[in-house]
């Protein structure tokens, strides 16, 4: 019987990879984006030109953060860094790029809760660093105060504002269906989030667990009214980077006892280490996450992706309704 439930979920975190291939396969070929000369400096910024059809030569955004578009975005234009290591680690990255390629338009994101993570960073520290390009044009893009009125900024500055009017009211809808669609008194689902990490070079996995506090309990599980269990596997030695730490083993898992297991990142991974930890302790069998078949893979939020949130809560919410 124990054997079966393994097989099963197996079959289920399979069958989610298949259906999402087949989805991406008989989509419309999307439209490329245009072009333009010049540098985007903060990820919200990012992904409304990239809906605008719009996308610049240069771009500083927080791609780690970001799994959507990790492998997409460096194929269609230069990532110079994220905007911590453009400020910080290598302050000379965007002058460089922008004298060496002639271009003087630097388009920046505000946002005074740009990183939960790292809140000092700001993507405004880059402005100062730039100051010697001859001829150098800075506009902004406040997020500041809500998505309407930035969509509304970078429409106007890309000169697409038919196409903006679009996007921000197909926003608004999906947001107020998601709003609608909360529960009134919450889910109660005691949720753990593993996130997994596939190196087809040494065909290792590594797994790291989400941590209380982060971006899926802010923005997924506490309007969901369901109670991340991480805390049961982190010990004191545990170091937590980027919202994670990192878990060899899932010893402590059963005292975890998760109705719900998300596997965010690479799903093979997650779903190796939970086959390996039930070879080592059967009793992990009657997890109820894994008992019920309750493991998904879901893609993670970090809220890179604004416009595409509605959709993402959306898809949490069907996997932690009971």
């Amino acid at each position: 019987m124990k054997k079966i439930r393994i097989v099963v979920l197996a079959a289920c975190l399979a069958c989610v990879a298949l259906f999402t291939t087949f989805s991406i396969a008989g989509a419309t070929p999307p439209k490329a984006p245009e072009k333009i000369r010049a540098v985007m400096v903060g990820d919200r910024l990012v992904d409304v030109s990239l809906k605008l059809g719009v996308i610049p030569e240069g771009i500083s955004v927080r791609l780690s953060m970001w799994p959507d578009k990790l492998k997409v975005l460096p194929m269609a234009t230069q990532v110079l860094g994220c905007p911590n290591c453009v400020t910080r680690k290598r302050p000379k990255a965007v002058s460089a790029f922008m004298k060496e390629h002639g271009i003087t338009r630097l388009i920046v994101e505000k946002n005074d809760k740009f990183c939960l993570y790292m809140p000092k960073v700001t993507p405004l520290d880059v402005v100062p660093l730039v100051k010697d390009i001859p001829g150098l044009t800075v506009e902004y893009v406040d997020f500041n105060q809500g998505m309407a009125g930035a969509i509304a900024q970078a429409a106007k500055l890309f000169g697409r504002e038919a196409r903006g009017e679009k996007v921000a009211a197909a926003y608004a809808k999906a947001m107020k269906k998601v709003e609608a669609g909360l529960p009134a008194t919450g889910l109660g689902r005691r949720v753990l989030v593993l996130n997994g990490n596939y190196s087809q070079a040494s065909g290792k996995t590594f797994l790291r667990i989400e941590a209380p506090g982060g971006y899926t309990d802010q923005y997924i599980l506490k309007p969901l009214g369901c109670t991340n269990v991480a805390p049961a596997m982190l010990s004191d030695t545990m170091r937590i980077f980027k919202g994670h730490a990192s878990a060899s083993r899932l010893s402590g898992l059963d005292k975890a006892n998760p109705d719900v297991i998300v596997a965010t990142g690479n799903g093979f991974a997650v779903q190796k280490a939970l086959r390996d930890a039930m070879k080592k302790n059967p009793a992990l069998a009657d997890v109820p996450a894994i008992k019920n078949g309750d493991v998904y893979s879901l893609p993670f939020y970090g809220d890179s992706s604004v416009l595409e949130y509605p959709v993402i809560f959306r898809q949490w919410q069907l996997a932690l309704t009971p």
